[in-house]
């Protein structure tokens, strides 16, 4: 009887195609420190010139909007220079006035009438009061204070009179030819004959041109 050999087949183990050969050639290799510190600087670089950019651009939006602001408010402003409304006129000063005074010649003891003449100077209205309050006379004899219309004047009266610019008032004051002192002492006597100089004050200042020189017989 005959017998049948059978052969026997080796193998031999091979590494298969993808297998942990192939897994390992395809493993992307890790970067290096150097490598990742540069792109960090780089991102913060990046990150750096964003936030300048939003600040420089915000500034430059409040600044505009402020220049817009300014404009707006200026349009709708008024300059101080620029009166809205009617300003109420301050007092006449003695420097803003013009003043004569005139009377003719009378006789002692007689009543002297003055004739007042007051013109505002001034680049601006003004008021001037033209009463026995503030607008006073005195007459003199040389260095004699012979009588003065705030004297005995009981009840000073105020007349306060709004003078446009060039605009004048005219009074009269008497003079009722008798001395007269401070405080009205009683028993002065009557003015004699003589010349005599007549002098206007406002508010107590004397104003330059409101004097006149008269005579009594």
């Amino acid at each position: 009887m005959g017998t049948t050999q059978g052969t026997t087949r080796r193998t031999t183990d091979r590494p298969r195609a993808g297998g942990g050969a192939g897994r390992a050639q395809g493993r992307r290799p890790r970067p290096s420190r150097a490598v990742i510190w540069r792109r960090r600087i780089l991102a913060l670089l990046v990150l750096l010139a964003l936030v300048v950019g939003v600040v420089l651009g915000v500034g430059a939006l409040v600044r505009m909007l402020s220049a817009q602001g300014a404009e707006t408010l200026e349009a709708g402003s008024t300059p101080a220079d620029e009166q809205t409304g009617p300003v109420d006129p301050g007092p006449c000063t003695p420097a803003d006035m013009d003043a004569t005074v005139s009377t003719e010649a009378g006789t002692a003891g007689e009543p002297v009438t003055f004739a007042l003449t007051l013109t505002n100077a001034g680049d601006a209205a003004c008021l001037v009061d033209a009463g026995s309050a503030a607008l006073v006379l005195t007459v003199h004899s040389g260095d004699d204070r012979v009588w003065s219309s705030g004297d005995c004047a009981a009840e000073p009266t105020v007349r306060e009179l709004l003078l446009d610019a060039g605009d004048a008032t005219e009074t009269t004051l008497t003079w009722k030819g008798s001395r007269s002192a401070a405080g009205c002492p009683s028993g002065q006597g009557a003015a004699t004959a003589g010349t005599y100089r007549v002098q206007t004050s406002l508010d107590g200042a004397a104003l330059d041109g409101a004097r006149e020189v008269f005579t009594l017989g």
